[in-house]
């Protein structure tokens, strides 16, 4: 009788440790899947990252060749107006 009591009580308790290791592995699992989409988003961003780096880089090279062009445009103008005001002169 003592000893069905035992076994039991034991039964029991080998029962609560399997379900604690059931749930310990659905954890796990849980923490591997986030872990790897967590991978994934930072090489994505990453990859984001590096194209708004290259395009800042083509926007500072395209500033520098606007600057460019409106100064020759500025000096376009200013020749036309210095001639028509000569030939106007005479």
């Amino acid at each position: 009788m003592e000893s069905n009591a035992r076994f039991d009580r034991l039964e029991a308790k080998i029962d609560k440790l399997a379900d604690a290791m059931s749930m310990l592995i659905k954890h796990g699992t849980k923490i591997e899947t986030l872990e790897a989409h967590n991978n994934t988003q930072d090489t994505r961003l990453n990859k984001h990252s590096g194209e708004i780096d290259a395009n800042k880089i083509a926007i500072v090279l395209q500033g520098k060749t606007s600057s460019a062009n409106e100064w020759f445009v500025r000096l376009l103008i200013a020749a036309l107006v210095s001639a028509a005001a000569y030939m106007l002169r005479t």
